[in-house]
């Protein structure tokens, strides 16, 4: 089993203490790359360096990281370029911060600082966030993992303590939880900070009974114009400036 934490993201300024977690033994599913045949390979300035956007940036006294346009690290990820942060005392415990939907490592760009104080620190763009590639391709829950657990074996190189939040949160619990063989040396804790996600194996589906073809039109019918009520309401100016401030919010 894996012990973990669901908190809410200020949590992680509190203490830095609560991110010590237990781990144990994982019973998953094994880990097997999406594509077996992609290769990847760090850049050769940039894992275990911190990037020269950041050279100057002075972690025990500056709360903000700043937003460097060109990205921070880059790592080779078979085809594919991500961008990611590390900050910290490469002799400490590491932690690698897992961003939500339609964010990216800059997300955390208040909670990095703090963070590298007590801990080794990563955080990267997910593959079509942020400034990683965004290839054409199915963006499947695999993918996010494979690239999670690759970072932590190919540029961090030691045990991690994975934090994810909203659909980072799922990332980090679906690498947590996949191979016992492979994660257990790359990964000892796991924390959910408001995680969202697909929590259920697809592949475990029940078949649906066979419905009543009144009532399943019916149930169509009505699901159709509460889908169109939610657009209309949602589509409105007010309502996208409100949940653009809870994201984002001004002084």
């Amino acid at each position: 089993m894996i012990s973990m934490m669901q908190v809410s993201t200020p949590a992680l300024l509190l203490s830095t203490a609560t991110l010590l977690l237990a781990f144990n033994d994982f019973t998953s599913e094994a880990y097997t790359p999406i594509n077996p045949s992609k290769t990847s390979t760090k850049s050769p300035s940039s894992p275990g360096k911190t990037s020269l956007a950041l050279s100057n940036f002075d972690y025990t006294t500056q709360s903000r990281i700043p937003w460097i346009a060109e990205g921070y690290n880059n790592w080779k990820w078979g085809d594919h370029n991500i961008n990611y942060v590390e900050m910290g005392d490469k002799t400490k415990p590491a932690l690698l911060l897992i961003h939500g939907f339609g964010a990216s490592a800059y997300h955390y760009r208040y909670n990095i600082p703090v963070l590298a104080r007590d801990y080794h620190v990563y955080a990267f763009d997910m593959l079509g966030f942020g400034q990683s590639s965004k290839p054409l391709l199915d963006y499947e829950p695999n993918v996010w993992r494979d690239q999670t657990l690759d970072f932590i074996e190919e540029v961090i190189g030691k045990t991690t303590t994975v934090v994810g939040n909203s659909l980072g949160g799922f990332t980090a619990l679906y690498a947590a939880s996949s191979s016992a063989a492979k994660t257990k040396s790359l990964i000892n804790g796991c924390i959910l900070l408001n995680a969202a996600g697909r929590f259920k194996d697809p592949t475990n589906a029940v078949a649906e009974t066979e419905k009543n073809g009144i009532v399943e039109a019916l149930v169509g019918a009505i699901k159709r114009f509460v889908i169109h009520l939610s657009f209309m309401y949602t589509k409105q100016p007010a309502r996208i400036e409100q949940v653009l401030r809870q994201v984002y919010p001004v002084n």
